[in-house]
């Protein structure tokens, strides 16, 4: 906190530019100490029956009047939920510790259904909610303890005197333990998943018990590409902050790494006692930078609300199934050496799964972006195409040759593009029929019979729900279905692989993703490879006969092509495609050498790779220590 010259606050920044950040790394680690700390005093089965997060889960007309009548019951609550909606983000600390890949995405997407009983779960293990909140396993076996919410700056979890009953609440006492009395009154079974532990409406930062990081982010705010931008500037900074950690020593005249997010730390608890209050001979409020914890009074109409929202929420998780695929037979890079768009291909190869399992071609969609405009957001581009159509048709047909699939691949992809660029400019269709429906409703206008149509109804029907939002920041993307029969399919394109987060309701994800990984495969066996290597064994001496044979076999004009040699001792060198390391001549293996396993299968047995020698030019001295062949070109 400051002000300018002129006495005027001035939060923003200190007049050179940069953004001023009021806790260093050390507090942000005490804040989120006491937090924890002071969430430890509240059992499991207490704390998350006031874990309105399940509020946010509700139809949005529904959530509106439960967040309507909570402001109005009284003026804590009001302020509480001005201070939840002007949070830039929310801080969700979960004690679970993902198995596997396929859970680590579950609950980054809505989190873990985990009913447990009280006084009795295993490892006391149990999930609560607060602002931004985190649930550690007790210490003992037997008894039902658990840690608080992280907020976000001043703000905590929130917990009430509550324990839950049969019907829904009763009142507890006490300073957030709960008064039960006769335990057969009340359920021994409460919801202890991580899905209590979110506010949906805001963009919420993730992090497991074992560091693994996410974001979740409400669609209608924001697009995915802004969700990754603040991903990547922060995961960017952090790369950048250890290289400068690296580097301080080194440079004596400042650090030539530059800041992805330029900011100045300048602690709230230094400034405060600096300024002691008085500032330009006005008092002023210290800039508190402790974590406060936000009690919600619930009304007694809402409890019953509240717990049939998580219980709808526990029916919604059990029907979700996510999978993710990693597929690194190849990637991005292979892909474009064959002149073929990446994401296109991709696109292909979901349709294609789809057809191979079902031997049905559906609705797709694609968000295309439309920044160039202004305002602008997303174009759809609706993948399944006649030539998509026909690649799925000539694919599954056993009388297709490879060439036949490869023109087919090639067409669909090349139309798939053609459409993308139109999308992206703005010539797409399908914003534009729906603003005209929309208009048409508010000036009660009766529907055209158009988008009474089939062909309107099957087009919206999508099946395939599909995005491409990712960088090297990322290992994973993905959302859940539109439609109760679809799939909602997020993927990364990276060099040399690319992944997919796949998710369904009672739908066979699993095996949809296989059906995936066994299309790319056949696609990978289609294209040709990067480069075509050779190993080659060096010898220092060479007859006249053998050099004479390398020079008559040898291309006439060969620019890139050349003689190599690196001395007297015995090399063995790589020959590439395109930018080629040596010719050489025919022998026998050497018996001393051997290939290790992790050679190549184009490697020869009986040869192992020691190093490469490269020349640009050929002279004839180097001809004079020309190299031998060992291995027949493929």
């Amino acid at each position: 906190a400051g002000e300018d010259g002129n006495g005027n606050d001035n939060d923003n920044d200190n007049g050179n530019g940069l953004a001023k950040v009021a806790v260093s790394e050390a507090d942000i680690q005490q804040i989120l100490t006491s937090i924890v700390e002071d969430g430890n005093k509240i059992p499991l089965s207490t704390s998350i029956q006031t874990a309105l997060g399940a509020f946010t889960t509700l139809p949005r007309k529904a959530w509106a009047k439960c967040r309507e009548q909570l402001i109005q019951h009284s003026e804590d609550n009001a302020s509480a939920m001005e201070v939840m909606d002007s949070a830039l983000f929310v801080l969700v600390l979960d004690d679970y510790a993902p198995e596997n890949i396929h859970d680590a995405a579950a609950n980054m997407l809505h989190g873990t259904n985990n009913m447990m009983r009280r006084g009795g779960e295993v490892g006391g293990k149990g999930y609560g909610y607060g602002y931004g909140d985190a649930k550690f396993p007790s210490p003992s076996m037997d008894t039902d303890t658990s840690s608080s919410g992280v907020g976000i700056g001043k703000v905590a979890g929130q917990f009430s005197n509550l324990a839950v009953s049969n019907h829904g609440f009763s009142n507890g006492t006490g300073n957030g333990t709960a008064t039960v009395g006769d335990e057969a009154q009340f359920s021994t079974e409460y919801q202890g998943g991580t899905c209590c532990n979110r506010w949906y409406d805001k963009l919420q930062i993730i992090v497991c018990s074992d560091g693994s990081a996410g974001i979740n982010f409400e669609h209608s705010a924001i697009d995915g590409h802004t969700a990754l931008r603040f991903a990547s500037d922060v995961y960017a900074q952090t790369v950048v902050s250890f290289a400068k950690s690296i580097t301080k020593s080194v440079y004596t005249h400042g650090c030539p790494i530059p800041n992805i997010i330029d900011a100045e730390v300048l602690r709230a608890a230094e400034t405060n006692k600096e300024k002691k209050g008085i500032i330009g001979g006005r008092k002023r409020e210290l800039f508190d930078t402790n974590p406060k914890k936000i009690d919600f009074d619930i009304a007694e109409n809402l409890k019953d609300t509240l717990f049939h929202a998580e219980a709808t929420l526990g029916d919604a998780l059990d029907a979700d199934a996510s999978y993710v695929l990693e597929f690194t037979n190849f990637g991005k890079n292979l892909i474009v050496g064959n002149k073929l768009s990446p994401d296109s291909v991709v696109q292909m190869s979901i349709i294609l799964a789809y057809y191979r399992l079902y031997g049905e071609i559906v609705s797709s969609y694609e968000p295309v972006l439309t920044k160039a405009f202004y305002h602008g957001r997303t174009e759809a581009m609706r993948s399944t195409t006649m030539k998509a159509a026909n690649l799925c048709k000539c694919w599954m047909n056993r009388m297709s040759t490879k060439n036949d699939k490869l023109n087919a691949l090639r067409d669909a992809t090349k139309y798939h593009s053609k459409k993308v660029k139109e999308a992206i400019g703005g010539n797409g269709v399908d914003r534009h029929l729906y603003a005209l429906k929309c208009i048409g409703e508010k000036n009660g206008l009766p529907p055209h019979e158009f988008f009474k149509s089939d062909a309107w109804k099957a087009l919206n029907h999508t099946i395939l729900s599909t995005s491409n939002c990712g960088n090297p920041a990322l290992r994973l993307f993905g959302f859940g279905p539109v439609t109760y029969d679809g799939f909602g399919i997020g993927y990364i394109i990276k060099d040399n692989g690319v992944q997919y987060a796949i998710s369904s309701k009672h739908r066979q994800t699993r095996r949809y993703a296989h059906a995936i990984h066994q299309t790319l495969c056949e696609i990978g066996e289609l294209l040709e490879p990067l480069t075509s290597q050779e190993l080659g064994h060096h010898r220092s001496t060479h007859t006249s006969k053998e050099i004479a044979k390398v020079l008559k076999t040898a291309p006439a004009a060969s620019s890139k092509k050349s003689l190599t040699t690196s001395g007297n001792e015995d090399v063995q060198f790589a020959d590439g495609w395109d930018d080629t390391y040596g010719d050489t001549i025919q022998v026998p293996p050497s018996p001393q050498r051997s290939v290790s396993s992790s050679s190549s299968s184009r490697f020869p047995s009986g040869s192992s790779f020691v190093g490469i020698s490269r020349q640009k030019t050929s002279t004839r001295n180097l001809i004079k220590k020309v190299g031998k062949k060992i291995s027949d070109r493929a």
